[in-house]
């Protein structure tokens, strides 16, 4: 008879019942691997809406199983760590709570940790469903690439392949990452610096995570079977919210690397920051086309959290 395989999901979230009931119901309906028991632990991080009584209505669903578990402090990286304290099983997934799970998701997760039983870090696939129309100020195919990010549109391929070799990213992303359990007991806590805190935008917390496994000599590779779709909501979509998003990523990466970035420096914040800043400060103001000059702001308000992280990060 063979061994039973436990798997965790875990989902942070805050004040998002209604898309939080579709993640979940992604999940319930999602096929079960053979010899496989699926836990998913919901972390409700201080929500005031329908969350709690949501995922207790779930309660009696045996496989997958629902747990509710609720972290006061406010802040995804206190949610994470909550939810490492309440791990059990032998593959731990993390993925979030606006996302829709493919059908598949659980089963390609087991099959990847059988068929690279040397890898304990792995990441799938983000499939960003975007609206029929998209404003014209975006360009996501050009200048504007680096937007995909906030849209949460991570597709490295359709090959195994190992992180770094042939995919444009170096880590899985926050929403469609998996992990052997012994791999997140010897890494340790979420830094509580980094990551969203209740309705203030932040990142980097699954970012430093990662990057601190790879900097131990930890591999992860990636499984393009194991599939996230991420509706990109109109709240994303307006010019208001991706300059907020901009500030605070960059502001986030700058206090992830305060500490280790060497530069030269002019009022505690790395030297070439200030030229930087100036550059699309000048082109915000000249450029004509609409597509240019929004760049440039965006751009401009990236450097612009980077200069307050380092400020913050290191004196």
């Amino acid at each position: 008879m063979s061994e039973t395989t436990t798997l965790n999901v875990v989902i942070c979230t805050y004040n998002r019942a209604k898309r939080l009931s579709r993640v979940l119901d992604s999940l319930v309906k999602a096929r079960v691997p053979d010899h496989t028991f699926v836990e998913i632990i919901v972390v409700d991080n201080n929500s005031t809406d329908g969350t709690r009584s949501l995922v207790q209505a779930l309660s009696s669903h045996r496989n997958p199983s629902v747990r509710y578990v609720f972290e006061e402090r406010q802040g995804k990286s206190y949610a994470l760590n909550k939810a490492l304290d309440k791990l059990s099983g032998d593959m731990i997934a993390f993925t979030d709570d606006d996302v829709v799970v493919d059908q598949n998701y659980l089963v390609g997760i087991i099959d990847a940790a059988k068929k690279y039983p040397q890898y304990r870090c792995f990441g799938g696939k983000v499939v960003a469903l975007y609206p029929d129309c998209l404003p014209q100020w975006l360009d996501l195919e050009g200048s504007m690439g680096f937007l995909k990010s906030p849209f949460v549109d991570r597709q490295d391929g359709d090959d195994e392949v190992p992180y770094g070799e042939a995919t444009y990213y170096s880590t899985p992303g926050g929403c469609n990452m998996f992990f052997r359990r012994s791999a997140l007991e010897e890494n340790g806590s979420f830094r509580t610096d980094l990551g969203p805190k209740g309705k203030i935008l932040g990142f980097s917390e699954d970012t430093e995570y990662c990057c601190r496994l790879k900097d131990k000599g930890e591999g992860f590779y990636y499984i393009p079977s194991v599939i996230v779709h991420h509706p990109v909501y109109p709240e994303r979509l307006t010019k208001k919210y991706l300059l907020a998003w901009q500030f605070n990523c960059g502001k986030s990466e700058a206090t992830r690397h305060a500490e280790s970035d060497q530069s030269v420096r002019l009022l505690g914040v790395p030297r070439y920051l200030f030229g930087r800043a100036l550059k699309h400060l000048i082109g915000w103001t000249v450029s004509m086309g609409p597509r240019t000059r929004f760049f440039h702001r965006l751009r401009l308000n990236y450097t612009w959290g980077e200069i307050i992280g380092h400020s913050k990060g290191k004196a």
